[in-house]
């Protein structure tokens, strides 16, 4: 386990950091879409900041054209000055950004979690997007590789039209109102994921098919279609999301280690022009 110190000031999407300058995910993929992989590579290395190799190299891969190179496309498209986004992070005016499909965090665990915050706990990045033959994709950078000895549980939580008549799952996240939660559960280091879909209008649930979950180095990924999520009275591309992980199932905050965006949901991202690369 490695562990960092962490601030516990949760913020609405854009937050401060009182002028410290830490790299967070969002930092390093688009550093990467302006300047060369060895450059990228040069500035984790010397930023004075850990960076967890299994974070970086999902990254990379996605960046270079390979597993998760869907995400750089949506991010490309939706964020017009990237170097002054950039630039914001660095300099610790931000610590969090959100734009239809994807948000980025510097990691930290939220105030009323009561648990020991592994790096897996710990989101860099997440995003939820419908891509090319009707995928939608749910997907988390975390700050480090799954070494958690115990089962974790990440919450893709989704809003397709009925969530503000069902209200909020955490009293203190009122922002955050789903009609459908994406569940997976991870077992120790890594060594198993399974998943669900519970629609909560209807109490129905879903199993997904284990294939269709894909963990690599600190990345977790699930691929479902997006007839899996039915509407509740709002179009597709009018869904919203929010993550969170957790140490143990249910809607007891304190067993949440850190929620992405903090304390809202943002729209999924429709491109189906842009093929998933799993």
């Amino acid at each position: 386990m490695r562990s960092l110190p962490r601030t516990r000031k949760p913020r609405i999407s854009v937050e401060s950091l009182e002028g410290r300058a830490l790299l967070s995910g969002f930092d390093s993929i688009f550093a990467e879409l302006a300047r060369s992989k060895a450059a990228i590579v040069q500035r984790i290395a010397t930023s004075g900041v850990k960076v967890d190799t299994g974070a970086a190299a999902g990254i990379m891969s996605a960046l270079g054209g390979g597993a998760g190179s869907e995400w750089a496309t949506l991010i490309k498209r939706q964020v017009r000055n990237s170097q002054a986004v950039v630039r914001q992070f660095v300099s610790g005016q931000l610590t969090a950004y959100s734009t239809t499909g994807i948000t980025f965090r510097t990691p930290h665990e939220q105030s009323q979690f009561t648990g020991q915050p592994y790096d897996q706990l710990l989101p860099l990045a997440a995003g939820g997007a419908v891509f090319r033959g009707n995928v939608l994709e749910f997907a988390t950078i975390l700050r480090g590789e799954f070494r958690d000895p115990n089962t974790s549980y990440y919450v893709f939580a989704v809003d397709r039209g009925a969530g503000a008549s069902r209200g909020a799952v955490f009293a203190s996240r009122p922002g955050i109102t789903p009609d459908a939660l994406v569940t997976i559960t991870v077992g120790p280091y890594g060594s198993s994921a399974s998943g669900q879909i519970q629609d909560l209008t209807d109490g129905s649930v879903q199993t997904i098919d284990p294939s269709r979950i894909a963990i690599r180095g600190a990345t977790l990924r699930v691929f479902l279609d997006a007839g899996q999520l039915p509407t509740r009275g709002a179009q597709l591309n009018r869904y919203r999301f929010a993550m969170w992980t957790q140490t143990q199932p249910g809607s007891d905050i304190a067993n949440v280690a850190s929620f992405a965006p903090d304390a809202s949901m943002i729209p999924i991202a429709v491109l189906k022009n842009v093929s998933v690369r799993r």
